[in-house]
């Protein structure tokens, strides 16, 4: 089986999602910020803070094309789609997931969060981010999801159908 690799925005259940189809399935997961600070030993927001978003996004670019491209899981981070080589490799997938939420999902879900760099900037306008991402999740999208008002085991079935056909 091809991999199945999940995107969307932060907030959108990538992380929870995978989980569930890992205990479906059984299949080994991967995250790509998991693998990313186990690699550095930094947390995501040490490396946006001593070494800047560009380096952060090199990693991730590395990490993404190391992956196993049969037999996993693979949870992106929200941004992975940032960069134009990482949308050529994800369009070139059999398998990749956008997990769809809307703005009010996605404030509800880490109104409380202190790990991830882009939501604690309150400089940058996430909002107006999520909408400039929208189009580029769908276009590597082979199946697209609305998370909104779903639980992870709901997604996690509606994955496992679609694959199985």
């Amino acid at each position: 089986m091809d991999s199945i690799y999940l995107v969307g925005f932060m907030g959108s259940g990538k992380s929870s999602v995978a989980e569930e189809v890992e205990k479906q399935l059984n299949l080994p997961l991967f995250d790509t910020d998991q693998i990313i600070e186990e690699k550095t030993n930094k947390k995501i927001t040490e490396i946006f803070a001593e070494d800047g978003e560009a380096v952060f996004r090199d990693l991730e670019t590395a990490v993404l094309k190391d992956l196993p491209s049969t037999d996993a899981i693979i949870s992106t981070g929200g941004g992975i789609v940032e960069r134009q080589e990482n949308q050529k490799f994800l369009k070139e997938q059999l398998c990749v997931i956008f997990l769809d939420a809307s703005w009010e999902t996605i404030t509800k879900r880490l109104s409380n969060d202190t790990n991830r760099p882009i939501w604690l900037n309150k400089d940058r306008d996430k909002q107006k981010l999520l909408e400039s991402r929208k189009p580029i999740y769908k276009s590597v999208a082979t199946l697209i999801l609305k998370t909104d008002n779903k639980e992870p085991d709901e997604l996690a079935s509606e994955i496992i159908t679609h694959i199985k056909g």
